[in-house]
């Protein structure tokens, strides 16, 4: 009996935590289960959903990305400069400054805009899942650096100030609903069953877990480790610029300073997920509860108007005992 316990909390403690978090937030709140504050939870859950996409490849392969905040901070200013026809300027303050209707005159024609943003932050993690692999250098060390020095040229670039002005289609891709759920939320439905799809039934995703659980074993059974060491870079680069453009469109400005943070959170989602940080073990539908389970923790927060320190503290703790538990019951698991 303890055994089937045992194996039961191992393999859906994740959902029975999410059901009972979202019995919670209803009991200490009427307005949870309003139409309002579940699109609010999936809007704001989809931004760390998309991050924590990315940062499922790389940790699966034993890395992890901290520069994830910055490249969505750099990707906002970067569509922002290209939709107002300059990609770099010496003359920031004739540009960032914004005084009434500003005309827009993109640099590419519409969409391309977006694959440009996209293309360059793609480049952003490819060069440091390059140097972190040609060098031997663990990821920590080389998107730690990457996420000051991005967010440092961003910020240097636009002098610290935001540059307003969107289109109506990034607009629709912040504020628009299909089948009255929030675009943002459907962005990440779709990103997160193709991410499923590609781990699961792709050659790609069955390197990604050869070389994330025994890299040399992978190269001797022909694996390339090289693919699978960088590649998910450039997926966590990718994802992203997806949130910074979005973002874009929800502050209707590019803003250097947005996201500073978020990269813990993308990695807590994972984690808690039950994605190992040693790789090799993890899913895409673990990250999912596992971000779901952040966003009700700071939706339920906000409802009951807790200041925004006591929410890290209670966020810290909650995560803390998230991990202890899946790591005890995992114990008992294994050597039942």
């Amino acid at each position: 009996m303890r055994e089937r316990l045992s194996q039961l909390l191992s393999n859906y403690g994740l959902y029975f935590v999410l059901i009972l978090l979202v019995v919670v937030s209803a009991v200490l709140s009427p307005l949870f289960f309003s139409y309002n504050n579940l699109a609010n939870l999936l809007t704001h859950s989809s931004f760390t959903g998309l991050l924590a996409l990315g940062m499922t490849f790389v940790i699966l392969t034993g890395g992890i990305d901290l520069s994830v905040g910055s490249i969505v901070g750099f990707s906002s200013i970067l569509f922002a400069t290209m939709l107002h026809g300059s990609v770099f300027t010496f003359m920031p303050e004739n540009i960032f400054i914004y005084e009434g209707d500003l005309k827009l005159s993109p640099v590419l024609p519409i969409g391309l805009n977006v694959l440009f943003v996209l293309l360059v932050c793609s480049v952003l993690g490819l060069i440091s899942g390059s140097i972190s692999y040609r060098f031997r250098i663990h990821s920590f060390i080389i998107t730690l650096s990457m996420m000051i020095f991005i967010r440092g040229l961003a910020v240097s670039y636009t002098h610290g100030q935001p540059l307003y002005g969107m289109p109506g289609y990034v607009d629709f891709l912040a504020y628009g609903k299909v089948l009255h759920i929030p675009m943002p939320a459907v962005i990440w439905i779709l990103a997160s069953l193709l991410s499923a799809a590609v781990l699961k039934y792709t050659r790609f995703g069955r390197g990604i877990y050869a070389v994330g659980g025994d890299e040399e074993a992978a190269r001797l059974s022909g694996t390339n480790p090289v693919v699978y060491r960088v590649s998910p870079f450039i997926f966590s680069g990718f994802f992203a610029a997806l949130v910074g453009i979005v973002m874009s469109g929800r502050m209707a400005s590019g803003d250097p300073k947005i996201a500073q943070g978020w990269e813990l959170d993308a990695i807590a989602a994972v984690v808690i997920g039950g994605t190992s940080l040693f790789g090799g073990k993890g899913r895409i539908g673990g990250t999912i509860i596992g971000v779901l389970i952040m966003g009700l923790i700071i939706n339920i927060m906000n409802l009951l108007e807790i200041d925004a320190y006591p929410q890290q503290m209670v966020k810290g703790i909650i995560i803390i005992a998230a991990l202890a538990l899946h790591n005890l019951v995992a114990r008992r698991v294994r050597h039942a």
